[in-house]
């Protein structure tokens, strides 16, 4: 595929002065105060997720008294735990994460590409995860859709009617849903299902067909909709480019939301202040594993209306990362004080996986007339690796939790650095923290 290019972009529609604040936001990177990481965990915590408390507000009421503000992951023994963070300090507690055990046989986070996730909905907090059969192999084909929830207080962990030979599932994330859902893959990864979580009589096949498009399943919002990025159907020139699509579960229907002759991986879709609360979603434009040299990107894109008044989703910006770290990963958003946030990793390399490269974490606002990008940590005292950034807002304002690797050499492997945070310094909150 050829390398983009700023006339590439202009080309797509983003304006003359968009590109030009997208080059300054680089500048900024430069100029920006470094933060100072605090560690929060030795243990070798990864892929852990956070309960809804991340979202500011705390609870401690809620899930039968147990609160919302904690997390769950999985260790490498195979064994599901759910820990607690201090919403006002926004320490681990205990610092292992080992607060309750929730469940055993569990796939470790790199065994299919993600840990468990939380479901949110008017019965409370629950954890979908992906456990391996009792009694067999652990391996694909023991691999299993799994639930975790409170029942009056205690915890119930197990497979899913239906759930056996499944795995990755993904989960809604709406506070006042009677019906939460869930997405998840076959054994072969080659097919990816959706049905309401407690009911198995009600699951159907997504119209996705590739791993990767597979791997970037979201849910949006409030809805029963469900973004994504897939292969879309050969252009003029006969190149197939990866696309953002969007399922809708309750009519069956499959809208394609660009056309951009651009590689896309990954989405999200959220309300953003910024634009009246409207949906608006990004994806990384560019990024081809196979392809060093592409430039790497984050576009936002946004649904505007054309000379005839008919809508379409458009790029109304874009977000370039800095020369020397050209490569994004993990990017996810948050709203925070009445605006949109994304934090990602930024690289040299072009491949994820790599543990020998220091990694960096950035965050940006997507706001094209007001450039934001800032890194949030450096390599000025120990270099590392740094993996999977989470946001929680705290009673203090938002921290980006994320692990640490020491790089791996030729001599040895990566070594666990444990679980570290940054303060975004984005100021407390201006609204209440509890409901």
């Amino acid at each position: 595929m050829r390398s983009i290019t700023w006339n590439m972009l202009l080309n797509l529609g983003v304006s003359v002065a968009t590109v030009v604040l997208a080059c300054t936001a680089i500048k900024v990177v430069a100029q920006s105060e470094i933060l100072p990481e605090i560690q929060v965990s030795s243990s070798e915590i990864v892929d852990f997720e956070f309960d809804w408390a991340r979202d500011g507000v705390y609870c401690p009421s809620c899930n039968f008294g147990d609160g919302n503000s904690r997390f769950t992951f999985t260790d490498r023994e195979h064994n599901l735990w759910l820990g607690y963070i201090d919403f006002q300090t926004g320490e681990f507690y205990p610092t292992n994460g080992h607060a309750r055990l929730l469940d055993k046989r569990a796939a470790f986070a790199t065994e299919f590409g993600n840990g468990p996730e939380w479901m949110f909905s008017k019965g409370g907090s629950e954890v979908v995860y992906t456990k391996y059969f009792p009694g067999m192999p652990m391996n694909n084909l023991s691999a299993s859709v799994a639930i975790a929830s409170m029942v009056a207080g205690n915890w119930q962990a197990g497979i899913v009617d239906n759930g056996i030979r499944k795995q990755s599932p993904l989960a809604t994330l709406d506070l006042d849903d009677p019906e939460p859902c869930i997405t998840y893959e076959n054994f072969t990864r080659k097919k990816v299902y959706w049905r309401v979580a407690h009911d198995p009589d009600s699951e159907a096949l997504l119209p996705i067909t590739d791993q990767i498009s597979a791997g970037s399943r979201r849910w949006v919002p409030g809805t029963r909709k469900v973004i994504f990025s897939g292969s879309a159907a050969p252009d003029a020139n006969g190149v197939i480019y990866p696309q953002i699509f969007m399922f809708h579960t309750d009519s069956n229907k499959l809208e394609q939301l660009t056309f951009d002759p651009v590689n896309k991986v990954g989405a999200f879709m959220w309300r953003a202040p910024e634009y009246n609360n409207e949906f608006i979603f990004f994806t990384m434009l560019g990024r081809k594993s196979t392809t060093v040299s592409e430039i790497t990107s984050i576009g936002i894109y946004r649904q505007l209306p054309d000379a005839n008044s008919a809508k379409h989703w458009t790029l109304v910006n874009l977000i370039a990362m800095p020369p020397d770290r050209p490569y994004v990963w993990s990017p996810e958003p948050f709203v925070y004080n009445g605006r949109s946030y994304i934090f990602f990793v930024v690289s040299s390399s072009p491949n994820a996986s790599d543990l020998s490269v220091p990694t960096q974490i950035a965050i940006t606002g997507i706001d094209p007339q007001k450039p934001s990008f800032r890194m949030l940590t450096n390599d000025s005292i120990n270099e590392r690796v740094r993996m999977d950034p989470e946001y929680f807002i705290t009673a203090h304002g938002p921290f980006i939790y994320y692990f640490r690797y020491i790089p791996s050499t030729s001599m040895r492997k990566a070594v666990n650095d444990g679980v570290w945070r940054v303060d975004t310094k984005l100021g407390p909150p201006m609204v209440a923290t509890t409901p």
